[in-house]
């Protein structure tokens, strides 16, 4: 998603007024403009916002392709928004988005610095989340196995029962010539 760890990225469309045109046609001309804003998690007075460049658009691919699917600034970050994640109060989940904080992996990926700035908890709060997202990586894996292990049984079911009509197969046709050899040899 991008380039740097803990930074992230959320585009809009804002009105840019065009002075030439404006001055040109004597009124208030405006051009629909795609800006971007740029934060780290854990930090809110750290923002970046300013017209996307190609670069932009680029290093935050996921969520440009979002903006441009009509998804809403919040809704262009992945991940598992923080009110999904039972371990968090209320109260804990708006004082992480006070400073920029919207998902799990984002509070797992916090720096040092930024833990600093959550004060009391921080390390815990940053622990549980990154064992949150092994844990749910191990789970993924062992419902994909399980998967994997149904399709198999499946397939050997099959294959199976296709042996078992193959062979009935062969023994019809070997009774068959069998038969038809006794024939011609009298």
């Amino acid at each position: 998603m991008t380039d740097s760890k803990g930074v992230y990225a959320s585009f809009s469309i804002e009105p840019v007024e065009q002075p030439f045109l404006t001055e040109q046609e004597g009124r208030p001309i405006f051009k629909d403009t795609e800006f971007v804003t740029i934060f780290i998690a854990g930090d809110k007075h750290t923002e970046v916002h300013r017209v996307a460049t190609d670069h932009d658009k680029e290093r935050f691919s996921d969520a440009y392709k979002r903006f441009k699917d009509g998804a809403a600034a919040r809704e262009q970050m992945t991940g598992t928004p923080l009110s999904q994640w039972a371990y968090l109060k209320p109260s804990q989940i708006k004082e992480l988005e006070a400073i920029n904080i919207y998902s799990v992996e984002q509070l797992a990926a916090l720096s040092d610095t930024a833990k600093q700035k959550i004060g009391m908890g921080a390390h815990e709060l940053v622990a549980a989340a990154q064992a949150f997202l092994a844990t749910a990586k191990d789970a993924s894996a062992a419902s994909a196995f399980a998967a994997e292990n149904e399709r198999l049984k499946d397939d050997v079911k099959r294959l199976e029962e296709e042996i078992t009509e193959m062979g009935k197969k062969f023994e019809a046709f070997a009774k068959e010539q069998g038969g038809s050899g006794r024939r011609s040899a009298a």
